[in-house]
């Protein structure tokens, strides 16, 4: 079946240019495959109806169901806007974008939409339910409360309605209504996860009552048991009940889970050091400062630890820095005085101790000490001068020993600074956490630095406890009440945005004899000046044009080294021709071995200074040796000429980026319409950090060639870099409707 929907879809693909399609029989195949939940495919379906038939109400629609079921809700919003432009009557259509807006916080446009549906199918209690939501998150308590009670009067066993109400009743601060609803919605459902955690954190915030607490967060674990935040909060709650073991296995597990995960390493390395296990300890506080450096509690602890572990050196280096932030903990002063001591760098203790002895210049012991590091250094003098103060100052006290110690009476101010300090952490992580709720209840806006943040980091939130808008509908648009499970799960088919991808750039387009087909939309790349080639038949292969091109197979290789010697044969033998040159680089570049490549393709130039083809050939061949020389360069550089040698790969890399922007500047030059000549130039200048130019280089080539995919992804990223969300998820929505997969998972990682 399979192979006859991709066979189908070729077919209509290619033929779009020059005659019309069946947009009965094409709308009939994308709503099966939209039925199937092959989201991708369908779109590609509808798009191909949009384009012959852009006045049809109905692609626009199920198209719009197709993105909202990929979290694509801008996308959805404005499909569904334009069905309901063509055709205000399509009732569904109001449904669909009632909840895309609903999930990007605009709550009042969107119980707008749910108004419009109840006026058209006054008894959905789940439109009602979904206002009752968006009432609620506006802080609108009766209205929320009249949509709820309305829900409840028509049906009493909703177990969402009665998650609606305990929210509302958590909102209003009355726990005791709230775990009311809460196991009401559970004597109803068993396994609903969220009714089990909302309950939980009643019982243990509110009531303090960690045994129901477990109780209930086992249950979540029974339900969601690859969701390694319920393992961290209950290894919390165990750690209360002292349950050790219990906690430890719970962050082994959370790990185990969810390797990246901070707060785990960051609980588990206190619950190690707890128990004396301080290098594994370490080890869960480098991770931790690794993604967050400035942690000042586990910054502290690290450096404590190392202290205790005798990695002196490494402890002093934590010291320097506890010092360059608070210059006035002394404790930390006379902790590096003594390991200076220890590590025998008495001229930075002498330092140390100067500093000290201004302070308190009744310090017998450090005369004493500072006596004994002059002595070791040499300093007879300065030995005997100490020796004395420090016999006098006894004398003066009436002592015979030393019995004075500043740091008993530094140590509360050390303390406080720490705890000042600590506090400031605490503080920002409530504020941005605060702020994270703010975002997701959509009474704050996303800042610049907020997006930047986001798409650095692209974090993946723990547990999401708020009741979300619901929709599912059938194949013909009508609401689908059994709805809602998902039915597969894959890399190119379904949920696909559930699957997390590496952010990286499409890459730059190569010329190649090896084509790369599309099989969801079934696009090629043309370029005028290759077809002009392919049409003379002198090449061994017809050239294409392919991004993110794949390695040669043992049998390809062994055609390029058979077409290498025929080429030096002709060109021994005959007067060489630029042709000749390039197919020999072409041979070179896929062996991948690009010096002789940029050779060739130079003398194809010599030849022919007008020939733009070997000038975008040596392009892409210069750009590979590039990517070669920056893994080279990335390695771990040892010895004293390490820094000299950083050096010189970044001016090696500089210059070889010139090179690469003349060559395809030059390609733009004499083919000024040439699409990827510009992708290609936007894709140079985004690795050189010239994000500005980039983007307009990307617009270039997307106003030339407006179902380039690839430029519209590769355009978002730099948005989102640059802390445009608004145009950058607009991008990543249609670079994802024009196939490029990855965009679901990301615009669905940087819009919840």
């Amino acid at each position: 079946m399979r192979k006859v929907l991709a066979v189908a879809l070729w077919v209509t693909t290619a033929q779009v240019v020059f005659a019309q399609i069946n947009t009965e029989q094409v709308m009939n195949i994308g709503r099966n495959a939209l039925y199937f939940e092959d989201y991708i495919l369908s779109i590609q379906y509808f798009n191909q109806v949009i384009a012959q038939k852009p006045y049809l109400a109905e692609p626009y629609f199920f198209r719009a169901v197709a993105k909202i079921s990929l979290d694509d809700y801008s996308g959805a919003e404005a499909d569904a806007t334009r069905c309901i432009e063509i055709n205000p009557f399509i009732k569904d259509a109001y449904r669909v974008r009632g909840v895309a807006r609903h999930n990007t916080h605009n709550f009042e446009q969107a119980i707008d939409d749910y108004k419009k549906c109840l006026e058209l199918r006054p008894g959905d209690k789940d439109i009602m339910l979904n206002m009752a939501m968006c009432e609620l998150a506006q802080k609108h308590f009766e209205r929320a409360d009249s949509c709820l009670k309305w829900c409840l009067e028509r049906d009493s066993t909703s177990e969402r309605t009665f998650l609606g109400l305990a929210q509302l009743n958590l909102e209003k601060q009355d726990t005791t209504q709230a775990l009311s609803y809460l196991s009401r919605a559970i004597e109803l459902n068993k396994n609903n996860t969220q009714a089990f955690l909302m309950r939980c954190e009643i019982y243990f915030s509110a009531l303090g009552d960690i045994d129901k607490a477990l109780d209930d967060i086992n249950e979540a674990i029974k339900l969601e048991p690859t969701n390694a935040g319920l393992y961290i909060n209950r290894s919390y709650m165990r750690y209360r009940i002292n349950d050790i073991r219990g906690t430890m296995d719970d962050l082994d597990y959370a790990i185990s889970l969810d390797p990246n995960n901070v707060t785990a390493h960051y609980n588990r390395a206190l619950l190690r050091s707890e128990v004396g296990a301080n290098n594994k300890a370490i080890d869960d506080y480098n991770f931790v400062l690794e993604r967050d450096p400035d942690n000042y509690p586990a910054f502290y602890n690290r450096t404590m630890m190392l202290i205790n572990t005798g990695q002196y050196q490494q402890g002093i280096n934590g010291l320097n820095q506890l010092l360059a932030k608070d210059k006035d903990d002394f404790v930390a002063l006379y902790q590096r005085t003594m390991l200076l001591i220890e590590t025998h760098q008495y001229k930075q203790a002498l330092r140390d101790l100067n500093t000290i002895l201004a302070k308190y210049p009744k310090f017998e012991s450090g005369y004493m000490i500072r006596a004994q590091i002059k002595q070791r250094m040499g300093d007879k003098r300065g030995y005997e001068k100490d020796l004395e103060t420090a016999i006098n100052v006894m004398k003066s006290k009436g002592v015979h020993y030393s019995s004075f110690n500043p740091v008993d009476r530094e140590r509360k101010h050390s303390e406080a600074i720490r705890e000042k300090r600590a506090q400031q952490h605490v503080q920002r992580l409530e504020q941005e956490a605060k702020r994270e709720r703010e975002k997701a209840e959509g009474s704050l806006e996303e800042s610049v630095e907020d997006v930047k943040k986001r798409f650095s980091q692209l974090l993946v939130v723990d547990m999401d406890k708020e009741l979300k808008p619901e929709v599912a509908l059938e194949s013909d648009g009508s609401y689908d009440e059994k709805a809602g499970h998902r039915r597969y799960r894959s890399r190119s088919r379904g949920y696909i945005q559930d699957n997390n991808v590496e952010v990286l750039p499409q890459a730059v387009f190569s010329l190649s004899y090896y084509s790369y087909d599309n099989k969801l939309n079934g696009r090629t790349h043309f370029m005028q000046e290759m077809a002009q080639i392919n049409d003379m038949h002198i090449l061994s292969s017809p050239l294409t044009l392919v991004c993110n091109a794949t390695a040669l197979s043992e049998y390809d290789a062994r055609l390029r080294f058979a077409s290498v010697d025929y080429f030096n044969g002709l060109l021994s033998t005959s007067e060489p021709r630029a042709v000749d040159y390039l197919g020999r680089a072409m041979d070179f570049m896929l062996l991948r071995n690009v010096d002789a490549a940029i050779a060739d393709a130079t003398r194809a130039i010599e030849l022919a200074p007008d020939f733009t083809l070997a000038y975008f050939l040596r392009f892409n061949a210069r750009a590979l040796k590039m990517e070669m020389e920056k893994t080279a360069a990335g390695g771990a550089q040892q010895g004293d000429d390490a820094q000299a040698q950083a050096m010189l790969n970044s001016r090696m890399l500089q210059t070889h980026a010139q090179e690469l922007l003349d060559d395809i500047n030059r390609v733009i030059t004499l083919s000024p319409r040439n699409t990827y000549a510009y992708y290609n130039r936007a894709h140079l200048q985004a690795s050189m950090g010239d994000y500005s130019n980039a983007i307009l280089s990307y617009s270039r080539a997307i106003e030339l060639k407006p179902d380039l995919g690839e430029a519209y992804f590769n355009r978002a990223l730099l948005y989102m870099q640059l802390g445009d969300k608004e145009k950058g998820t607009a991008d990543l929505s249609k670079a994802g409707e024009l196939g490029i997969l990855s965009s679901y998972n990301i615009l669905k990682r940087m819009t919840r």
